[in-house]
């Protein structure tokens, strides 16, 4: 029983020893320095990035002399100058303008209160360094203003060593053939050492062609597309877009350079759009052939027509026996009969055309069909069999014309109508109207702009007569009417109308006649009343005259 009080009493007093000093440990209970408490200082680092304030550049190892801006922000309550920095970046940087070694730089502004500032520092990337993300120090050197003495603080910070984009287009297969659909692939590399991010590639259009990229040998050239989201291109690789032209006969021999538009995003996070030019080689008209083709460069939509394809012999031989097979490369382009034509023979250099009844639906319109042609003949005692093809480009009808052309007064003006009527399947675009005097330029020539004409309704114009004087009678107008299709190639029609302004209004000899007779009226009422005063009055003078004699 007395050990147990022993050990007791010796454990309670244990107790008593260790519990106090645990208690009034200042690590336990009084920390030192409270989470939410902080220490406030004069300048905060923003951001650091290679180029200059407000411009970021991408860099790769081996440059030389390029900036690096550290943007910083003046927190504190006071303004202040002569702000100094010195920065410690890790091996292979080293500072490009100072003899020993340390890389400064200074600002000669004041950052007031709650301004941001950067300092600008020239550096050297040494050849070794790889592209990621580097730590640095900076050390910011200051005085506040109403205050002696100078302050200092070190702050770290990150920055990245981005690489360089390089951009580069090329086609895969440069040479086209003429007279015929081709399927083109164009490559677009990057021969740097940072990504191209988000490319965008279009396609640039002429105005006046609305197809192609260039005005001097392009015309009548036609892509399926013009605008392609090629995605990102890693350094060293290259990414590949399609393109479908139809190549029209007469560019033929010639080298066509197709300018692109490339956008896309820098190693910095930077929007760069920068232009690239494609170049192309058509070839010849003709290869070893004898026979040469000669086809329209369009066909309607949604109507019956003739394709009329010219066969020439351009050989001094005769050839015989000659037999033809067409074949287009779309089901909704028919060809109305048999596919198949016999020619007994074409004399040398002569030539001999082939009536085709076809239809093209309304679906294809605005695109290119192929035909693939295939010929078989004699020459000189021997049979030849070529393979040849040309393409015809399917447009809509724009049958146009005018009518109703005259004379109305609208608003007390005097103005030229009529109205617009397109009779095709497809719309006429910028349509203009122009009038034109004649006989007489009394009036000025005038234009009004009616936009589209859609095929669903007539399409009414009013021009107002520009004329100090208004014209009276029959006068010859020229009316004028221009618009573009869909390949933006322009149109005119013109029609020759007289039109009645109507004549003058002279004064007429029925109100003279009308006004002489009133005067007569008044003058004969006149007569009639004097008459009756004066039969009045001599009555009266009688009856005075009898009175006086009776009295």
């Amino acid at each position: 029983m007395i050990y147990k009080t022993i050990v007791l009493a010796v454990l309670l007093l244990a107790g008593q020893i260790i519990i106090p000093s645990y208690a009034t440990s200042g690590e336990i209970l009084t920390p030192k320095v409270s989470p939410f408490e902080h220490d406030f200082v004069d300048v905060k680092f923003l951001d650091a990035y290679f180029g200059t304030s407000g411009k970021k550049i991408e860099v790769e190892p081996g440059d030389k002399n390029v900036p690096l801006t550290i943007v910083l922000a003046n927190t504190g309550a006071q303004d202040i100058s002569g702000i100094r920095g010195l920065l410690s970046l890790p091996a292979g940087f080293s500072g490009a303008t100072s003899s020993n070694g340390l890389i400064q730089a200074d600002n000669t502004q004041t950052a007031t209160t709650g301004q941001s500032f950067a300092l600008t520092f020239f550096v050297n990337i040494d050849k070794t360094i790889n592209i990621h993300d580097y730590s640095g120090t900076v050390k910011i050197t200051y005085s506040r203003v109403r205050e002696n003495g100078e302050r200092s603080t070190f702050l770290d910070f990150n920055f990245k060593v981005t690489g360089k984009s390089v951009v580069n287009l090329k086609a895969d297969n440069p040479f086209l053939k003429p007279a015929s659909n081709n399927d083109v692939t164009i490559q677009i590399s990057d021969s740097g050492t940072a990504p191209l991010n988000d490319v965008d590639v279009v396609i640039q259009r002429s105005q006046n062609t609305g197809t192609t990229t260039d005005t001097n040998n392009l015309q009548g050239i036609v892509l399926d597309q013009n605008h392609w989201k090629v995605g990102t291109v890693q350094p060293g690789s290259s990414n590949t877009f399609s393109i479908k032209s139809f190549i029209p006969q007469s560019v033929a021999g010639q080298t066509i350079h197709a300018p692109f538009t490339v956008t896309y995003f820098d190693g910095q996070g930077n929007q760069v759009t920068t232009t690239r030019t494609v170049d192309f080689i058509v070839g010849p008209a003709s290869s070893t052939s004898i026979i040469h083709l000669s086809s329209p460069p369009y066909l309607l939509t949604a109507v019956m027509q003739n394709l009329t394809l010219g066969i020439e012999n351009i050989s001094p031989s005769k050839i015989s026996d000659i037999s033809i097979s067409i074949i287009p490369n779309s089901n909704n382009l028919k060809i109305l009969q048999d596919n198949k034509w016999f020619i007994r023979e074409i004399n040398p250099l002569e030539k001999t055309n082939l009536i085709i009844p076809v239809f093209a639906d309304k679906s294809i319109e605005g695109q290119a069909v192929n035909y693939d042609v295939n010929i078989q003949y004699s020459k000189e005692g021997s049979t030849v069999i070529e393979k040849q093809n040309f393409a015809t480009y399917i447009r809509g009808v724009i049958d146009i014309s005018v009518h109703d052309i005259g004379v109305s007064e609208i608003a007390g003006k005097k103005m030229i109508i009529g109205n617009v009527l397109n009779q095709g399947n497809v719309k006429a675009q910028f349509g203009q109207v122009t009038v034109i005097p004649l006989d007489n330029p009394i009036f000025k020539r005038s234009s009004q702009y009616i936009g589209d004409i859609d095929t669903d309704a007539p399409v009414p114009f009013n021009i107002p007569i520009n004329s100090g004087t208004s014209p009276v009678g029959d006068q010859r107008v020229q009316i004028t009417l221009t618009w573009k299709d869909t390949l933006l190639q322009e149109h005119t029609i013109t029609e020759v109308e007289t039109v009645s302004f109507g004549t003058l209004k002279a004064q007429s000899s029925d109100s003279s006649n009308f006004n002489q007779l009133q005067i007569i009226i008044l003058v004969a009422i006149a007569a009639g009343i004097s008459g009756i005063v004066f039969k009045v009055r001599k009555k009266k003078i009688a009856l005075e005259k009898k009175i006086q004699e009776s009295s």
